[in-house]
């Protein structure tokens, strides 16, 4: 090596490491493929069991001649309990939940009356997502009488994304009596014990709207038209709790059918979602992104020994070192997807690590010159797993990293006479 062209074996050792890297991005198509059957199996785990739910209700809506007139409710209290259940389909799970709703308000009596107009009844209507999560009968109970609630919205929506729309309604009554005439406001109270998949978005219909949703996950994500007011999230769970004033909302309290877009109620839903905290696949995507990283660090490990010691590294052995750094990512991939990540990390870690040092003892002609091989994998890959699970500071440790491994390079170098070096052989000779 001190005879020959340096200059040109580094320029070798470069498109290798660049045909390592690329090599490394081919992984990332492999994790978009993995990642479309992981949503296949998702999906046919929420058609079989039931579907992410939206709820958007109770709306009171008076069936006039000309047009329907649709009611909200002046109070809107929904107290939701999550159960979260891990469902398998082949080698890939998804989260799906039970629930126990419990939905309570109330109307007020002069927005009734002025929507009526003579009417005796009209419908309390719940659009829900997907019914089938709804396994037994419910009972509504509407100023202190008791109504069943019977299968569909109960009307028919003309926009295009509520026309197919599942839920539950009840027919009650509206044209007061002697006895209640005096009342300002007309309560009700519901139960639905649903299931759902993934997660669940509540639509802020009241005036003034509270929501309660609690579940023992201990990462959830809230989306939606609305951040929670309050929140608490532990090891042991999750409680939370939106307070929203129909100021936030872009329809009123009432209003005559085609006046507003429904669809607009669907917008303004708020809800969680029971997410993992970072999905494996997302680890592994981004930790190829520090793949060009490990591959100039370990060359350039070799190369010092290459400068600095006896030692020659053939570029057919960088070629096979960066071949072992590559086939880390796939390995992480494949075991991640049956074990933890952090195993699959460990196992995936500890196998190429010692892979490559055994190798290097060979390489190297000194089982003491792997040693530093050995070390410095485990410290980067360390180092790497450290990073991926600060996603706000991983660009800022990255850079620092690389600033310590220039200033070791610079160090380890400060001696070496790089012309001396990159002159032929016959010239040194003469």
């Amino acid at each position: 090596m001190r005879l020959g062209n340096i200059t040109g074996k580094l320029f070798a050792v470069a498109l290798i490491g660049g045909a390592c890297f690329v090599a490394s991005l081919f992984i990332l198509g492999l994790i978009n493929e993995r990642q479309g059957r992981f949503d296949e199996a998702k999906q046919e785990i929420a058609n079989s069991w039931s579907k992410r739910q939206t709820l958007v209700g109770p709306m009171l809506i008076v069936r006039n001649s000309d047009a329907d007139v649709y009611v909200l409710p002046a109070v809107l209290h929904y107290e939701t309990m999550l159960v979260p259940e891990v469902r398998t389909r082949g080698i890939f799970r998804s989260v799906v939940y039970g629930s126990l709703i419990k939905v309570s308000g109330e109307f007020l009596a002069e927005d009734i009356r002025q929507a009526t107009t003579g009417r005796r009844d009209a419908v309390l209507s719940v659009v829900i997502t997907d019914t089938r999560g709804i396994e037994k009968q419910v009972e509504l109970i509407w100023n202190d009488s008791k109504y069943a609630f019977e299968p569909g919205p109960g009307v028919t929506f003309p926009e295009p994304q509520l026309q197919n729309a599942s839920g539950l309604h009840a027919f009650v009554p509206v044209n007061p009596t002697p006895d209640t005439s005096s009342k300002q406001r007309v309560p009700f109270y519901f139960e639905i014990e649903l299931k759902g998949s993934e997660g669940v978005l509540i639509a802020p219909l009241g005036k003034e709207t509270v929501f309660d949703i609690s579940s023992s996950w201990p990462t959830p994500k809230f989306v939606g038209a609305f951040l929670p007011s309050q929140r608490s999230i532990t090891s042991s769970g999750f409680t939370s709790e939106w307070r929203i004033s129909s100021f936030g909302r872009p329809y009123p309290q009432v209003w005559q059918q085609g006046s507003v877009d429904l669809t607009q109620l669907l917008d303004s839903s708020a809800g969680v979602e029971l997410h993992e905290q970072v999905d494996a696949y997302d680890l592994v995507s981004r930790s190829i992104t520090y793949a060009i990283l490990f591959i100039v660090i370990t060359f350039a490990a070799f190369f010092l020994f290459d400068v600095l010691t006896k030692a020659r590294v053939h570029p057919i052995q960088y070629l096979l070192i960066g071949s072992g750094l590559s086939l880390f990512y796939l390995l992480l991939l494949s075991l991640s997807e049956h074990i933890s990540f952090f195993l699959a990390y460990i196992v995936a870690t500890g196998m190429i690590a010692v892979l490559i040092s055994a190798y290097s003892a060979f390489v190297l002609s000194s089982v003491r010159r792997a040693l530093p091989i050995f070390a410095l994998l485990f410290l980067l890959y360390g180092y790497l797993y450290f990073v991926l699970q600060l996603e706000d500071y991983a660009l800022l440790f990255g850079a620092l990293l690389l600033f310590v491994f220039l200033a070791v390079i610079m160090f380890a170098t400060r001696h070496v006479d790089w012309f001396t070096l990159d002159k032929p052989k016959d010239e040194m000779s003469a």
